[in-house]
């Protein structure tokens, strides 16, 4: 072939091919892009998997200080039984109490005495289960604090 007819044919080719090249290059650069794009969504995914596993330790913390506000409402439920059944008994003592000061008038003065301290007893007793229900409530009242608190940083 003379070099006339390359050159030609080298034009022609070249003009023919023009598309198919400027086709390509678009197609590597959007190749590019989704490139990008893909790796992006592999960080957004890493990143997302990081949060679910925090989400997850503080859902099993939110169950276990669930769990632990359940136990302390279930000994607060005791205690309130056992305040109930001695006040009962109190009560119960308080009217034989009574019935022996009506019996015993001639001695008044003995059955005033022990009146007096059973009422100290019992003084002492209310206030020992009074500040063991104020310790308790102030434990639920901390144990509320953290499940809002926990609420307050978990993502809607």
């Amino acid at each position: 072939m003379s070099q006339e007819l390359k050159e030609l044919l080298r034009s022609v080719l070249q003009e023919e091919l023009k598309p198919v090249h400027d086709r390509l290059e678009r197609l590597e650069g959007a190749v590019g892009h989704i490139r990008q794009d893909v790796s992006q969504l592999q960080q957004d995914v890493s990143q997302l998997q990081k949060e679910v596993a925090q989400l997850q330790e503080g859902q099993r913390t939110l169950e276990t200080t669930v769990s632990q506000i359940q136990k302390d409402i279930i000994q607060l439920q005791e205690g309130q039984q056992i305040v109930e059944h001695e006040m009962a008994g109190m009560k119960q003592m308080q009217e034989r109490i009574l019935e022996e000061l009506r019996i015993s008038k001639h001695n008044q003065a003995l059955i005033l005495n022990d009146v007096t301290n059973i009422r100290k007893s019992v003084d002492v007793t209310v206030s020992h289960l009074q500040r063991r229900s104020d310790v308790m409530f102030d434990k639920l009242i901390d144990h509320e604090k953290e499940i809002l608190n926990l609420k307050s940083k978990m993502p809607n």
